[in-house]
């Protein structure tokens, strides 16, 4: 049987901000191949996020929160958005907007590979452009108030007629400089603020989310850990409420809706990427966890959350 070659799952890339259909007002975006600033999603009429569905960003993205509230799923941790808040999304991350009030509104960055160059021996730096977290930073007015400042001169900068990559680049660094530092105080300040336990959890779950795919043992979790699977298990379910294997099962359908919905991968293909044994026995998984067969979500226009 023929069939059009497989391809990867659509990411939301710096490609897409430059379309009609996903930014209404040109004039409040700012895109090039390895950088791009919607200065208000609000303002900008942004149809870039559908609320139930999950996408996967390619690049990193810094967000600043304007106005109004949303909930959002970043990495299967789910985050409550408010005015002030900024938040570093690492690359290749599993973004899913739960819920957001009507006037909710943010300014955002989206940052290529290689547009930011970290300086050498710096950790944050390492943490937000090396790998693939979430770090969301509760603001105080002054802070907010810096923070928006350097997004205001980056934004005044990508007004001139000529681009200057080096000038916003470093503006970034700026940024990301202001933000370690937010970071490191709010730390010091606060230094039982993570226990052992929860500090496991968060190493736990950026492991899920990087071979998800092709690891479901909590032997496997455990070992890289360096602890017994049955501790592991039981601090996960301590610090969260569920098993290890339902931190892996949610991210493995988080994997199989994006590809679903982002590609045009057929069922047994997407069953296959995920390591499934057969399409039926994927079908039965995905039923379970989400109430839809995978071939009801994918012609779904509406997804449910």
């Amino acid at each position: 049987m023929d069939r059009s070659p497989m391809q990867e799952p659509k990411k939301l890339d710096l490609t897409m901000l430059s379309g009609d259909h996903i930014v209404r007002h040109k004039e409040y975006r700012f895109i090039s191949s390895h950088f791009g600033f919607v200065n208000s999603f609000a303002r900008a009429g942004s149809f870039l996020f559908t609320p139930g569905q999950p996408y996967l960003i390619k690049e990193r993205r810094i967000v600043f929160v304007l106005q109004g509230t949303g909930r959002v799923n970043i990495n299967l941790m789910t985050y409550t958005l408010r005015p002030g808040m900024l938040v570093l999304v690492g690359g290749n991350s599993i973004v899913h907007l739960l819920e957001h009030t009507p006037d909710f509104d943010l300014r955002m960055m989206a940052i290529a590979d290689g547009f930011v160059e970290p300086p050498h021996q710096e950790e944050f730096f390492d943490f937000f452009l090396n790998s693939h977290p979430c770090v969301a930073l509760s603001l105080s007015v002054s802070e907010s108030q810096q923070i928006n400042a350097f997004l205001d001169l980056i934004w005044l900068v990508l007004q001139d007629s000529t681009f200057k990559p080096k000038v916003v680049s470093n503006l970034i660094r700026s940024l990301l400089y202001a933000a370690e530092a937010i970071h490191e105080s709010q730390t010091e300040s606060n230094p039982t603020a993570k226990s052992r336990q929860e500090e496991l959890f968060q190493h736990f779950i950026a492991l899920v989310n990087r071979h998800c795919k092709t690891e479901r043992q909590v032997s496997f979790y455990a070992d890289k850990l360096c602890l017994t699977p049955r501790y592991l298990n039981t601090v996960i379910k301590q610090v969260s409420g569920q098993t290890v294997m339902d931190w892996v099962n949610q991210a493995i359908i988080l994997q199989a809706k994006v590809m679903l919905k982002h590609s045009n991968r057929l069922v047994f293909e997407v069953a296959d990427e995920l390591n499934f044994p057969n399409a039926s026995f994927f079908s039965k998984f995905f039923r379970k966890h989400t109430g839809l067969s995978p071939i009801t979500y994918q012609k779904k226009e509406t997804p449910s959350a």
